[in-house]
């Protein structure tokens, strides 16, 4: 299962810290697991339930996630990061928050009787940027890529992000805004 996930998630060699790689690929295994899922599901579960017939799979929105933050890390890096290092964003923290951004949808969804993606139990209790902040956690992630996780969605309006996870915030939004737009939903 190991190696499936890291080959679908190439994007996880990006994180230079071996330790930390390997907690992301705990996390989804971990998620894969509980949620009843194959690594191969993340290429068929759609990424969410709010766009009807969604034409983008879990696999594509989490990859497209962390590219987009990422490639906009190293700009905003190039831009704006101080001889002292102060306004320079983590690369790993941001690659490996992305990565696990929507990691709780993995237990948020179930498969239906009809072969289809439903809300599971857990995902009619907890909304996703919980149940992924916890799976972070105890797979040995820390606190700065669970606050990324927590704050990614709508539950972070209004609190302080850190750098990392604005940028986590607003890829996600882009990739789900972007679809909604071509689909002409508001």
């Amino acid at each position: 299962m190991r190696e499936k996930i890291r080959n679908m998630l190439p994007e996880i060699e990006w994180i230079g810290d071996r330790e930390l790689r390997e907690r992301v690929v705990d996390c989804y295994e971990d998620a894969l697991k509980t949620g009843g899922w194959t690594p191969e599901d993340m290429d068929r579960i759609p990424f969410t339930l709010l766009i009807p017939d969604c034409p983008a799979s879990y696999l594509t929105h989490v990859r497209g996630v962390t590219r987009m933050a990422y490639h906009a890390m190293k700009e905003f890096n190039s831009l704006y990061a101080s001889p002292d290092g102060r306004f320079r964003m983590d690369g790993d923290l941001l690659v490996a928050g992305a990565l696990l951004h929507d990691v709780g949808k993995l237990v948020e969804y179930e498969r239906s009787p009809d072969g289809g993606t439903v809300k599971s139990q857990m995902g009619r209790d907890l909304r996703h940027p919980f149940s992924g902040t916890v799976i972070a956690l105890r797979n040995g992630c820390g606190s700065a890529i669970g606050h990324i996780i927590a704050n990614h969605a709508h539950e972070g309006d209004g609190t302080l992000r850190s750098p990392e996870g604005v940028l986590v915030n607003k890829a996600d939004f882009m990739n789900f805004e972007g679809l909604k737009s071509f689909l002409g939903m508001k």
